[in-house]
């Protein structure tokens, strides 16, 4: 039987809390990468409307039909923005993770920036009741 000293002991202990706050840092990370990806593709979704509405003509049918996923495909992507970025703001506030405070404020700048991008887009008119 193998027996370990309090120090390899703390050690250890040690090397787990590295292992957590790195895995809270890649969540984090990976968090806003998503939201990035989405934000882009809301954007080109809806670049896409755009450019259907500005061809059609007017008391003329088209001139070929395409299958259009568009409206779903936004509505999927509205809902995993919304949903990232829930998940994001949970790990952030979580006062319980250790993430340093120059880490947490770089993600708040960076998760803001993003939100105010999506925002000004007013998705949730759209897809959200009254």
């Amino acid at each position: 039987m193998m027996t370990c000293t309090c120090k390899e002991a703390n050690s250890k202990v040690f090397i787990v809390n590295q292992l957590q706050v790195s895995m809270v840092d890649i969540d984090l990370e990976a968090g806003l990468k998503k939201l990035k990806q989405s934000l882009q593709q809301i954007k080109a979704l809806l670049a896409w409307e755009e450019l259907k509405r500005s061809e059609a003509m007017p008391n003329q049918p088209p001139a070929f039909t395409l299958k259009d996923s568009t409206e779903t495909d936004l509505r999927n992507e509205y809902s995993s923005f919304l949903s990232t970025s829930v998940r994001v703001h949970s790990i952030l506030y979580d006062n319980t993770t250790k993430v340093t405070k120059a880490k947490r404020q770089k993600i708040k700048v960076e998760l803001i920036k993003i939100e105010r991008q999506f925002n000004s887009l007013n998705l949730q008119q759209r897809f959200l009741p009254c």
